[in-house]
């Protein structure tokens, strides 16, 4: 899933989306009117008040009652009003955690459209051709096993690995071998991570080496001695597209949609004129100065 998809499932964002929806419908259709901020009248519209009763409807999954629709009017001309008193007395100019909620609203109002993210014909191929290395079909056995414990053997569990071999190989059943163990006896087609992740490296490396079709070892793994037959292996090659249009599919989204927002902020960028000044040569001496100890 995108990151863009798992930001719109957060059902705040949700509510606030549409209580933003609501209250541009309101105000177009009230035809309310806008006083400016360095006005003293705080207008509570018809639309603002719609977009506080859906939120409230949202978050409770019912519609407010009067007296808290009241409260929430209420709380909303407080908070109006240190806004307001706040900005007055410059307390939003450098101000980090202002100015980074202003950078987020601004980036979520960059953000592409689905229009924007949908790929046109022959993208998705085009990009899985350049990026195939990532997409590549790893190697997959399906295998048997059997355990022979260390912890239990000791300096003989190899002798007892290779000896267990022969007399399998002379026609004895494998599953009468071994030693108990909470490891699989057997996997079916399998990556070489998934594997790995159960046996570790070194007995994936040996896997991949052995033969197919009859049994071999001793094989060592994270655990101790193994015999193994290999039933199947399949080699690692390159995907097609349909194998991984949905991984495809996410990573070129994530692509495109940062390009687009780099592209939006340059467009932004270009209005301003950005000045780095050299750093102050005393306070740089300062700094680099050792501590006292």
């Amino acid at each position: 899933m995108s990151l863009l998809r798992r930001f719109f499932g957060e059902p705040i964002i949700q509510f606030l989306i549409m209580g933003v929806v609501i209250f541009a419908g309101y105000a177009v259709l009230q035809d309310d009117p806008v006083e400016p901020e360095t006005s003293n009248a705080i207008v509570v519209s018809a639309g603002r008040i719609a977009q506080l009763n859906e939120m409230f409807s949202r978050t409770w999954q019912r519609p407010a009652t009067q007296d808290e629709l009241d409260a929430l009017i209420d709380a909303y001309v407080k908070e109006e009003v240190y806004y307001r008193e706040g900005r007055k007395l410059g307390l939003d100019e450098d101000d980090t955690v202002f100015r980074r909620r202003l950078q987020q609203k601004m980036e979520f109002l960059m953000e592409p459209s689905a229009a924007q993210l949908a790929p046109e014909d022959g993208e998705l191929e085009a990009y899985l051709a350049a990026n195939a290395d990532g997409y590549d079909i790893p190697a997959r056995i399906a295998f048997e096993q059997v355990f022979f414990d260390p912890g239990t053997r000791g300096d003989t569990t190899a002798a007892a690995a290779e000896q267990a071999l022969a007399v399998i190989r002379d026609g004895v059943d494998a599953a009468e071998l071994g030693d108990r163990t909470m490891l699989p006896g057997a996997m079916p087609l399998s990556s070489t991570a998934q594997i790995a992740s159960t046996f570790g490296v070194e007995f994936t490396e040996a896997l991949l080496a052995a033969p197919i079709g009859e049994w071999s070892g001793p094989v060592r793994s994270t655990f101790g001695v193994h015999l193994v037959n290999v039933d199947e292996k399949q080699e690692a090659r390159a995907a097609v597209l349909a194998e991984v249009i949905d991984n495809v599919r996410r990573d070129w989204e994530e692509e495109r949609r940062r390009e687009i927002i780099e592209e939006r902020y340059g467009e932004l960028l270009t209005q301003y004129s950005v000045v780095v000044e050299p750093a102050d040569e005393q306070a740089a001496s300062v700094d680099a100065a050792p501590a006292v100890q």
